[in-house]
């Protein structure tokens, strides 16, 4: 019968914190898709964001590259650890839900932040954005930067 069904029944045991983390892997998965432009922020915006604490600031590099420098304020909601992420950072991230939420990565080509904010907006974040510039504009303009594995 499970072989037939067209939702079959996972041979292997999985907890609901395994499914859970195998839905959450599966959101930041997708192919990237274009954000509006309404969706985006410049560096001008993303700075004053900053400075201000108005906004939640997530880099979703990896923590490797996290750790060697990182916006300051900001908590790494990596890509390729996002389900472990997502978790860890959980309290924080269910206490801005209404907040407005900005995602870096490295800039340029990267779409790692496009993936999170994606996610992030499949799981009910309102207004989710996303600072295209990255790590790259931000280093390059010669702002404050933190290192370490504060997260």
């Amino acid at each position: 019968m499970n072989r037939l069904s067209a939702h079959p029944l996972p041979i292997v045991y999985q907890t609901p914190e395994q499914r859970f983390d195998t839905e959450l892997t599966t959101l930041v998965s997708a192919p990237p898709f274009k954000i509006a432009p309404a969706a985006t922020v410049r560096l001008p915006e993303f700075r004053s964001d900053v400075e201000s604490k108005h906004a939640l600031i997530l880099d979703a590099r990896p923590f490797v590259f996290f750790e060697q420098g990182h916006v300051p304020g900001a908590f790494n909601l990596a890509r390729d650890d996002f389900a472990r992420d997502y978790r860890r950072l959980s309290p924080a991230l269910k206490a801005a839900t209404d907040k407005p939420v900005i995602v870096y990565c490295s800039g340029g080509e990267c779409h790692d932040s496009r993936l999170v904010a994606n996610a992030l907006l499949t799981l009910g974040f309102s207004d989710v954005r996303v600072f295209t510039g990255g790590w790259e504009e931000w280093q390059a303009a010669g702002l404050p930067t933190a290192t370490g594995a504060a997260r």
